[in-house]
């Protein structure tokens, strides 16, 4: 039977099937975890546990709208909500997903089929751990609350402590490398971040952490090969992918960062804001067509978003496909009728297409929303002397 500390816990269980959500529920009871709530999916999850009274989220990983992986990350990245336990569920054990759920700091996994016992014999053992951290653990969780205060001395000092207890731990080196770079010895850090690898060369977050070292540092190449190596470890992580267009682009490897972009955007299908910075890079490298894929996705998932018809609409002027870029400005009119730079943009696209009459029509309808809009006034005197 559970501590009864453990029973007094709401578990939140997240799947999309009910039949799937009514069996773990029966098997927590049937051990006496009796608190329980539910969520089809990871958006719902999200905004149940805006509540703050969940206390261990039990998830599966493929579920529309929102996976839980991406709750996972979302769950860590809320400061109130970083802490809390969370077990994943997963049918596959494939390498890459396993790499994919530890990176975002995953307290443990259990794979289907699953029996009762196995899922709380899990259960406990990650709250065992909660409870009970060992010596180091406990000294690497102080050293970071003094990293985030500010304070990377103070941390340095503790993972200097977690180092001696634990010589070899690479999770401990990587901290060192932290507090390192946080005192501006971007040297040493880099030391302990190849420390930590020649320790583990699988551990993601020190290869993250050195490329953007190094990336920082003006070393752009060595950048993308750290990159390249998490990659290849975990290759559905969209922000790595992302972050290896970005320093593609500014090393003038367009085709690469392009290839590296669009895997970011696979990666994060669900994610409007990451497609609209894939489309923002792709069009800043002056990769139109790839961009306007990147856009096409953003609004297809958040279509009430107008900057990005308006993107969409660079994008494909860009390509003078200006039919294109009409289109999406008129939609974007229907969502923001009242947008006087919406009716700008579509003037251009209409003049660039030659279409004199129609872009006249749009600009006046601009200075009609904003009489003091001196570059529609300006495009207007060109098209009527």
């Amino acid at each position: 039977m559970p501590d009864p500390e453990y029973k007094k816990l709401l578990f939140l269980v997240v799947d999309d099937q009910f039949n799937v959500r009514r069996m773990v529920i029966n098997f927590l009871r049937t051990f006496g975890y009796t608190r329980t709530a539910e969520a089809a999916d990871g958006a719902r999850a999200l905004e149940r546990l805006q509540l703050g009274d969940v206390g261990f989220v039990i998830s599966d990983w493929n579920m529309p709208v929102m996976s839980g992986l991406d709750l996972l990350r979302a769950v860590r990245a809320n400061e109130r909500l970083a802490s809390l336990p969370f077990l994943m569920v997963t049918a596959e054990v494939a390498e890459q997903t396993v790499a994919e759920a530890i990176e975002e700091s995953v307290d443990g996994y259990v794979v289907k089929p699953f029996q009762a016992k196995t899922l709380v014999d899990k259960i406990e053992e990650v709250l065992d751990k909660r409870r009970s951290p060992d010596p180091m653990e406990l000294t690497l969780r102080m050293g970071y609350d003094h990293l985030r205060q500010g304070n990377p001395r103070a941390a340095l000092e503790q993972f200097e402590l977690a180092l001696e207890l634990n010589p070899q731990s690479p999770r401990a080196m990587l901290a060192m490398g932290e507090a390192s770079e946080e005192l501006g010895d971007n040297e040493r850090a880099v030391r302990f971040y190849q420390d930590a690898l020649a320790v583990s060369s699988r551990f993601v977050r020190a290869h993250d952490r050195l490329a953007a070292l190094y990336h920082k540092m003006g070393q752009g190449d060595k950048a993308v090969v750290q990159l390249a190596k998490a990659a290849k470890i975990s290759p559905r992580n969209p922000r790595r992918q992302l972050d290896m267009g970005r320093i593609l682009i500014e090393q003038g490897r367009t085709q690469e960062a392009a290839r590296a972009l669009n895997l970011a955007r696979e990666a994060a299908s669900g994610d409007a804001s990451l497609a609209t910075e894939v489309g923002e890079l792709l069009l800043g490298a002056g990769l139109n067509m790839e961009a306007a894929e990147a856009f096409k996705s953003a609004v297809t998932l958040d279509p009430q978003k107008v900057h990005i018809y308006n993107r969409l609409g660079i994008a494909y002027r860009r390509q003078k496909l200006y039919g294109e870029a009409i289109e999406e400005y008129e939609r974007a009119l229907a969502v923001a009728p009242e947008d006087e730079n919406l009716f700008f943009n579509l003037a251009v696209a209409h003049a660039e297409a030659g279409q004199r009459d129609q872009a006249v029509k749009a600009l006046r309808a601009a200075l009609d929303l904003r009489e003091d809009f001196a570059e529609a006034q300006a495009l207007l005197e060109r098209l009527v002397p």
